[in-house]
Order: C-alpha cells, then sequence, then structure tokens
C-alpha cells in the first residue's frame, strides 16, 4: 500500500471520532454554558444587591451623625423616621419593599452607658432573576450610637467657689414638643398627659400594647408612652392616642434651656 493510501485510510478512521468528539463537545457546552450564565447572573445580582444595602446603610448612618450632632439643642426628633424613610425611597426607587424604622430608641440608658441611640431598620430588596424561587430577601440594618451632648466650653472659666457650691437641683417634668414651664410631678398640667419611658420587661409586665398602634413588637429600650394615672396600654410616639407627652429632666437644665417654673405649681 503507498503511502498516500495509508494517509487516506487514517484520515477514514479519524473521521468518526472527531465526529463524536464534536458532538460531546456541542453535548457539553449545551448542558454547561446556561449553567455558567446563569451563574455569572447570579453572582452579578448579589452584588447589585450588596451595593443596594451598603447604600441603605450609608444614608442611615449619615442622618444619625445629624440626630447625634443635633441631641445637645433637640429634646426629641420628631421628624427623623419620616426624613429617614423618604430618603431611602427617594435614593433606591423600586429596589426596595416594605421599607420601615421599625425601632427607635432616643437617648436611653444601658447600665452605664448613656444617652445611647438605637435604631432599627427592616426591609426587602426584591429578587428580579427570572423563575426565582425567592422574590425577596428581608434585611434588618441595627445602628447603635451615642448622642453629643457635650456641654458648650464658650464662657469665662468657672470660679473654684463656683465649682464648689452646692446648686439645688432636682426633677421636673417638661413638655418637650410644646410650653416653656416645667412642672412638679403632681402638677395638674401634667398628671393627664403620657409619660415617655424606656420599653423594659417590667413595663410589658405592667401595662398591655396599644390595640391601635401595635407596639408589641418594639425591642426593649425603645421609646413609649403611657397614661400612668388613668391609662393600662403603652403607645408608640406616632400613635394617634399620644399627641403630647412630659419627660423629666433636672431642674438646673430645664431653666439653662429657658423653661421657667410653672405658676400653679411652682416647678415642685
Amino acid at each position: 500500500m503507498t503511502e498516500s493510501g495509508a494517509s487516506r485510510l487514517a484520515a477514514g478512521a479519524l473521521r468518526p471520532f472527531l465526529a463524536s468528539r464534536r458532538g460531546s463537545f456541542t453535548v457539553e457546552a449545551a448542558i454547561f454554558l446556561p449553567v455558567f450564565i446563569i451563574g455569572v447572573l447570579t453572582v452579578a445580582y448579589l452584588l447589585k444587591m450588596i451595593a443596594v444595602q451598603e447604600n441603605v446603610f450609608h444614608a442611615l448612618t449619615d442622618e444619625a451623625r445629624a440626630v447625634a450632632a443635633e441631641a445637645v439643642a433637640v429634646p426629641y426628633p420628631v421628624f427623623f423616621g419620616r426624613d429617614l424613610m423618604a430618603r431611602i425611597s427617594e435614593e433606591n426607587g423600586d429596589e426596595l419593599e416594605n421599607a420601615r424604622m421599625s425601632a427607635f430608641a432616643y437617648r436611653f440608658s444601658r447600665g452605664a452607658y448613656t444617652e445611647q441611640v438605637e435604631i432599627r431598620l427592616d426591609y426587602d430588596i426584591g429578587v428580579k432573576l427570572p423563575d426565582a424561587a425567592v422574590r425577596s430577601i428581608p434585611v434588618s440594618d441595627i445602628l447603635l450610637f451615642r448622642a453629643f451632648v457635650g456641654a458648650d466650653n464658650a464662657g469665662p472659666p468657672l470660679r473654684q467657689e463656683d465649682l464648689e457650691a452646692e446648686k439645688e437641683s432636682f426633677t421636673v417634668w417638661i413638655f418637650p414638643r410644646s410650653g416653656a414651664k416645667y412642672h412638679g410631678e403632681d402638677c395638674s398640667y401634667i398628671e393627664v398627659w403620657p409619660r415617655e419611658m424606656a420599653l423594659s420587661d417590667s413595663l410589658r409586665r405592667k401595662y398591655e400594647p396599644c390595640g391601635l398602634c401595635k407596639p408589641k413588637d418594639l425591642s426593649n429600650g425603645s421609646l413609649v408612652y403611657c397614661f400612668t394615672t388613668s391609662g393600662e396600654v403603652f403607645h408608640r410616639g406616632g400613635c394617634t392616642s399620644v399627641d403630647r407627652y412630659v419627660v423629666p429632666i433636672q431642674k438646673d437644665e430645664a431653666e439653662a434651656r429657658g423653661y421657667t417654673a410653672c405658676a400653679r405649681c411652682g416647678g415642685r
């Protein structure tokens, strides 16, 4: 057999093998290429979800910095929740679902730590992958920080005798949202209004959650409001039952903020 004939014979023998290999590659590509594409899309979408969560947390920390800085002059940031949710909604559009501030505890004490602020933000990130078994992923962000209530060092320093002098100070009650007077605990002006309290296990045993605002799911340390003389439930700050409320404060601090003694009770 000539050399050319042998070559033709070998090529003919290899042709079925090469055809079968090409068919094998085609089958493998048909199986693994969709899996690879789905994997790439999943990783890309997970990165996008992480970016959304980071964007939300940045908004939360940025607004929290403002709350901490303004705490020295603002008894309670009434519109903080509204402004925070508006910003998050504007910056993230339809990427988020069911966004809500589920807890906001303002200037509370926990053990040796005072003037703490805790915010819990819950939301769902929508899953937009086709045929995804899960349609949304729940996320909870909790931020704990300290309010800035440092004293202003402006003005001349106190003299030694001023530092050593014993100043009269005791607890009085004020309306932080309105009013310019401080009152004694038994003053008739304050006894009918709810008091701001930090939610605790002992408070839960004493009061039932309000049926309107449903504060049962609030975490301990959250600020709630109780009508101590006439009520048996505790409320959220946004409850329709809570129009005004009173908080305790030291008399000298109240006077430093511009409050004056109530004409009826004399502030005692």
